[in-house]
């Protein structure tokens, strides 16, 4: 809980800066506020894919290891 914590106040730590200076910019043109969205869509999305193949080949080292301990 602690880490999480740290984090979420780091985010809102960055968050508060980004805003402050090109928050702005981003507001005034509509393109740029889709673009900016769509982008960090795309790196959330592109994180949760990579994690869920990590898992995956984990999950298959873990099962093999499992399988010539009991042989």
């Amino acid at each position: 809980m602690k880490e999480f914590i740290g984090t979420f106040l780091a985010c809102i730590v960055i968050c508060w800066i980004f805003a402050f200076f090109f928050l702005g910019l981003i507001v005034e043109n509509i393109w740029a506020l889709i673009i900016f969205i769509s982008f960090l869509l795309a790196v959330l999305i592109t994180i949760v894919i990579k994690q869920e193949t990590r898992i995956e080949e984990l999950e298959k080292k873990v099962e093999k290891l499992l399988n010539n301990n009991l042989d």
